[in-house]
């Protein structure tokens, strides 16, 4: 049995040698070009002193780079530290120190990076400068020897030794990172092969990020021994392209890009697409009659977080209905691997109906926060259970329904934004006095952020919004804002988000998106 990410890839690589792994800007790897070309790469990651159990951060967007280097990393017993293109230069530099990274591996669409060694890669960015170090090019494409490419040394881990470090907006401000495990790495692969039903003959379209869940989806795809094709980011007109040129038979998404599909679709759209894999939210019943009449029952939703990556729960193809819209509302039953539950304030069980917090327990859920053991505690009941912050109930059929949230989180577009993150940063502009941060339903994104303000001299909220397209990253930054003259408090002197959040999410069974 192999239970570390090096044992996995070795094998595939090897196993599908001839087939094609991943395509990208109009050129294709093979399996033996992506083995011998990660092997380079790890010799290269050798020369800068990294070894096993060392941390190497992948700080790029969407190209083939990312995915052999992420390989390399993997075949050298190293920690992937995927780093979100998206987020701010002081929120790098922290996740980088805190992770203690050796090397980070940066796209030229990113800034430099202080303080760690860098290896630069064009991820549409534009051409590295003269004075930087490139990450080892692509080796010329041909057909396989009959003999193996050879291997980097065996860096004699283990499936309890780190296999990555994911960070995550953090509630206290500042990002977190949740350590995996080999075991873990290997287990989520395991239960995303046969949930997301990825088969050797698939061609995945992977929009976007690979610092993000379509990262793992990359790598079971070639575990499996299937094709990535890689673009740089989400076009509509684009994947509709895709999905009747280039045979593309599955895809991830998230609900407000299916959304973008069914509008430049216009009604039909020609295709051979088997699996739709959507996660954040789920799909809005109108949008989801009108995708099911054109891309039929292909959609699978997943309910997760980086804490249990993906596959707490799944809501299956059959299940979506919309001549059953109790099923159809909530996120599904258990995955394969997982178990899940609802416990009251004091942690015990729940029956069916009852509503409480959810909480999962997978082979795949982390082994700790990083360098943080009170969170850790925290996070874990007895038996292995974790908090997710998610409140639910289930229902006698096992199928998970969401109610809100326990974590001070909103989620727009698929992306996870921390509202305490973003009230710190806010709260710096000198014209605001007070501010809390909360999530109003939209009909595109799930969520919206929106800032509700106390507003000092001088306020302006047009300029504030602008001030802040410096200081946060596009999802997190608020899209609306409110002017109150006080924030309603609870009897322990907290904002009471509950009263702020009450007048949006009037006549709505669900206080999230």
């Amino acid at each position: 049995m192999r239970t570390t990410l090096r044992e996995e890839f070795d094998h595939a690589l090897r196993r599908y040698r001839a087939r094609v792994a991943v395509e990208h800007a109009g050129r294709r790897w093979t399996y033996h070009d992506v083995d011998r070309w990660s092997a380079a790469v790890a010799v290269q990651l050798a020369d800068h002193g990294v070894r096993a159990g060392d941390a190497v951060a992948l700080h790029m967007g969407n190209c083939v780079e990312f995915l052999v280097a992420d390989v390399a990393v993997a075949r050298l017993g190293a920690v992937k530290v995927p780093v979100n293109p998206l987020l701010p230069p002081s929120t790098v530099e922290h996740v980088l120190r805190a992770s203690k990274a050796r090397v980070v591996v940066r796209g030229t669409s990113l800034p430099t990076t202080a303080g760690v060694p860098s290896l630069v890669v064009d991820d549409g960015g534009g051409r590295p400068r003269a004075r930087d170090e490139v990450l080892v090019p692509s080796p010329p494409p041909g057909r396989p020897p009959p003999g193996l490419a050879p291997a980097p040394p065996d860096p004699g881990i283990g499936a309890g030794d780190r296999a990555a470090i994911y960070f995550t907006g953090g509630t206290t401000g500042l990002p977190k990172g949740v350590v995996h495990t080999q075991a873990s790495a290997v287990a989520v692969h395991r239960a995303q092969l046969l949930e997301a039903e990825i088969t050797a003959d698939d061609r995945l379209l992977l929009t976007t990020p690979l610092a993000h869940a379509a990262g793992l989806f990359a790598q079971s795809a070639l575990i499996r021994g299937a094709t990535s094709v890689i673009e740089s980011g989400f076009d509509a007109s684009s994947v509709l392209h895709q999905l009747r040129d280039n045979g593309i038979t599955w895809t991830f998404l998230v609900p407000t890009m299916i959304y973008r599909l069914l509008d430049a679709a216009g009604g039909s759209a020609a295709h051979v697409l088997r699996t739709v894999v959507y996660g954040a939210a789920p799909i809005a019943p109108s949008r989801l009659a009108a995708a099911l009449e054109v891309f039929g029952p292909v959609f699978v939703q997943l309910y997760g977080q980086t804490e249990c990556p993906n596959w707490g729960t799944r809501l299956a193809k059959s299940d979506h209905d919309p001549a059953r819209p109790d099923r159809l509302g909530s996120a599904g039953q258990a995955s394969i691997d997982a178990d899940v539950q609802v416990v009251s304030d004091a942690g015990a069980p729940l029956p069916a109906g009852e509503t409480g917090e959810i909480c999962l327990r997978s082979p795949y859920t982390l082994e700790c926060y990083l360098d943080d053991p009170g969170a850790t505690a925290a996070k874990f009941l007895p038996g292995g259970w974790i908090r997710t912050g998610d409140v639910g109930f289930l229902d006698d059929d096992g199928y998970l329904h969401l109610r809100d949230r326990t974590s001070d989180m909103v989620i727009s577009g698929g992306m996870n934004v921390y509202c305490r993150e973003v009230e710190d940063t806010l709260v710096r502009h000198p014209a605001v006095a007070r501010v809390a941060v909360i999530g109003v339903p939209h009909d595109d994104w799930g969520e919206a952020v929106h800032a509700v303000v106390v507003p000092g001299p001088g306020f302006d909220a047009a300029a504030l919004l602008e001030w802040a397209r410096g200081e946060l990253a596009g999802y997190a930054r608020p899209k609306t804002v409110e002017i109150v003259d006080a924030l309603p408090e609870t009897p322990f002197g907290k904002i009471d988000k509950k009263v702020l959040r009450a007048p949006h999410w009037a006549g709505r069974d669900r206080a999230i998106g």
